[in-house]
């Protein structure tokens, strides 16, 4: 094997991988090793190749125990153990600390007859010997300590179920349906311009009085104050908090308690911004955002004054909240006024990697001391960080009193952004130097970049998964169903070199089974269904693991347009699955019989040749034919071909069904065109109607009613 080669495999990179069409696609050599420098490997001669290849592959005899083992439930726990043959020791005390505190603890002797693998590394042998523990772990998070009686190692020990949680568990048997909705698309009456948690929580009783078990959502992931116009939810600045923008202030306990706020809510010049915000097609994120701030700054002084000052009772609650999270709250919030403080300075300050370098380090004095001095302006994103948990708590709440199955079915975007709090508090968490995409297939033929960071394999094992831990969980705390975007980046991720494009990326390897387990724990304990987005290139492996633990795959209608799929519905709607009948990333219904999306593809030169867009064009037609013979349209008539499609897929026998509102009121523009930043709007357009008068429309109605009696009785 060539030694570049060689170096990849130990360090994770395919060198190959199957198209989304079948075909095996190699990964060039230049495009190998451009991959490899951004790893951080040195390649500038054969000597510095060899000696990486050899730290690689000595590095897992170096370990005594490894630092995290996930194991099924009623598994016999075994630990591998390395020792040099010259000095190994045959005495072993261990203990584990559970994670009930519950303490288990013995002695083993090894011998011969334990060796399970033997390593020559130059001038040492090694020995790999299997100990087993006799002890019953419950299902969690674990801590075995073994001691030779002169040096201690620590391992995680990980005890997952087989699978994920499923609605049956809780005896939900019928086949449930929801809408997918951008929630800062909803218009309503009151809101300031952006749909928000106070207009999710007044959507939940007329949308669970139709029928709905769940509301789909964008991801709610924290964005960027100080850069409002960043608004892509996949495209985040942390996974683990919530997007303070949908807090409905006036909703508040302090704006209640204010006479200056509601003072100026009530102003000519404040209503005069807020009736401009909501009449624009698009939300306008630098006004909205502008709106809430002032406000923002009011309740929290507020706050401070009549309940901080005076340790209330509220008060309390806010310290205990602010104590006993993560300290990632408390880094985000010191970023996100960093980051706003330096932009206004300069626009290249955007990204932490553009700060003066004693800011890019969140544990540096100057990062301490700009804390200090700028301490009521991180406290203020604390106060709205709390009040936005507040706020979707309650509507988990209102989804459980209307007896919706499900009730919140979230999204977490699959990495996080370059510039990012994430990244910058934590940053051997990641591949820093390498973006995440897709490679080429139907849906994006020049393959896609989406400037999103990978999980660094290496630093995941060793903190024990941790990181991934706390992003399901975070993610599933007011969640009863959770989509992972881009399921697949569990196995694998298309990752992008600096400056190069997305055919130029390849695939790194990640723990798959490891996180699949860890996923099905938090799944098991939070009660929350999770479904795997496996859109695109699909390898057989990610769907065998998706089987193995229950995690429900995801069918678009609009791309099963294709010759066997309505003849063996079984097998294209499976009943592990959610059937949608299109996507956030997808053009509408309208859109695509109208062909608006080929269109736009065009006028934003997103076809790699004229023959791929003369391809795309002719199955689009022929996608277009088979619709109307499967589902008899009349050619032209939309509602009707909205009517049937939505009935058609109701009654398949995949367990969850989204919709999209806009597809019932025959909208024409997407949400979002994949591969595009400032060539389109993405991520803005509202709902054309006030979500109060969309559910009173008759026909609306009617679909909604029609969907629903078709999951109840297929």
């Amino acid at each position: 094997m060539e030694p570049i080669k060689q170096l990849a495999a130990l360090a994770g990179l395919q060198d190959s991988y199957v198209h989304a069409q079948g075909h095996t696609e190699h990964i060039a050599l230049a495009d190998q090793q451009a991959i490899l420098a951004a790893m951080g490997y040195d390649l500038s001669s054969s000597k510095a190749i060899a000696q990486q290849t050899a730290r690689l592959q000595q590095q897992p005899w170096h370990e005594v125990i490894a630092p995290v083992q996930v194991l099924a439930a009623e598994a016999t726990v075994t630990v591998r153990l390395q020792q040099a043959a010259a000095v190994a020791c045959s005495h072993w005390q261990w203990q584990i600390v559970t994670e009930q505190q519950q303490t288990f603890s013995g002695e083993q002797q090894v011998a011969t007859r334990d060796i399970i693998d033997r390593q020559q590394l130059a001038d040492t042998e090694y020995l790999a010997f299997k100990l087993s523990l006799d002890v019953a772990l419950e299902q969690g998070y674990h801590q075995l300590t073994l001691s030779d009686g002169q040096q201690q190692y620590q391992q995680h020990l990980i005890v997952t179920p087989g699978r994920c949680f499923q609605l049956q568990d809780q005896a939900t048997l019928h086949k449930t349906m929801g809408p997918a909705i951008q929630l800062y698309a909803l218009r309503s009456s009151r809101n300031w311009g952006i749909g928000d948690f106070a207009d999710l929580k007044n959507i939940v009783a007329p949308l669970a009085e139709l029928g709905n078990d769940f509301i789909g959502l964008n991801p709610l992931h924290a964005l960027y104050p100080g850069l409002p116009q960043d608004c892509s939810p996949y495209s985040p600045n942390s996974r683990l908090w919530l997007n303070t923008l949908y807090v409905a202030l006036e909703h508040s306990p302090e704006f209640a308690e204010c006479a200056q706020a509601q003072q100026l809510l009530h102003s000519q010049p404040f209503q005069s911004r807020l009736q401009r915000c909501r009449a624009t097609a698009d939300v306008d994120y630098p006004a909205v955002s502008s709106l809430k701030a002032d406000m923002a700054e009011l309740l929290y002084q507020h706050f401070k004054q009549q309940h901080l000052a005076s340790n209330s009772a509220r008060a309390q609650q806010f310290q205990q909240f602010v104590g006993q999270s993560d300290p990632s709250l408390l880094q985000l919030a010191r970023y996100q006024v960093l980051q706003a403080v330096l932009f206004k300075q300069d626009m290249q300050m955007a990204c932490w990697q553009n700060f003066p370098a004693e800011y890019q380090n969140p544990h540096s004095d100057a990062v301490q001391q700009f804390a200090a001095e700028h301490s009521d302006a991180i406290a203020q994103q604390l106060y709205l960080q709390w009040l936005a948990q507040q706020q979707l708590a309650e509507v988990k709440a209102e989804c459980q009193r209307q007896g919706m199955a499900i009730g919140l079915y979230c999204d977490v975007a699959v990495g996080a952004n370059s510039n990012s709090a994430e990244s910058w508090a934590a940053p051997e968490d990641f591949l820093m130097q390498l973006s995440v995409g897709a490679p080429p297939d139907i849906m994006a033929p020049k393959g896609q970049n989406w400037g999103l960071l990978a999980y660094n394999p290496h630093t995941l094992r060793q903190k024990a998964y941790q990181p991934f831990i706390q992003l399901i969980r975070a993610n599933m705390r007011y969640a009863g169903a959770l989509r992972l975007d881009h399921v697949m980046a569990l196995l694998r991720l298309w990752c992008c070199p600096p400056g190069a494009d997305a055919t130029a990326g390849g695939y790194i390897s990640m723990p798959a089974e490891d996180l699949f387990a860890i996923m099905a724990l938090e799944s098991q304990r939070n009660h929350c269904v999770v479904i795997g987005e496996d859109l695109g290139t699909v390898p057989v492996a990610i769907s065998e693991l998706m089987a193995k633990y229950q995690v429900l795959s995801y069918r678009v209608f609009m791309l099963e347009q294709k010759h066997g799929s309505y003849q063996h519905r079984e097998q294209t709607y499976p009943a592990l699955a959610l059937a949608t009948v299109t996507t956030h990333d997808m053009p509408t219904l309208v859109g695509f019989w109208h062909e608006h999306d080929l269109a736009l593809r065009h006028q934003l030169d997103l076809f790699p040749s004229a023959h791929i867009a003369a391809s795309l064009e002719q199955l689009r037609k022929d996608e277009k034919q088979l619709l109307c013979n499967q589902l008899q349209l009349e050619p032209g008539n939309v509602q009707q071909l909205v009517q049937n499609s939505h009935l058609y897929l109701a009654a398949t026998p995949a367990r969850l069904m989204a919709y999209q509102l806009e597809d019932l009121l025959l909208v024409a523009t997407p949400v979002n065109i994949p591969g595009t930043s400032t060539e389109y709007p993405n991520w803005r357009r509202k709902l054309p109607l006030e979500f109060e008068q969309l559910l009173t429309q008759s026909d609306v109605r009617a679909l909604i009613t029609a969907m629903a009696q078709q999951r109840r009785n297929n």
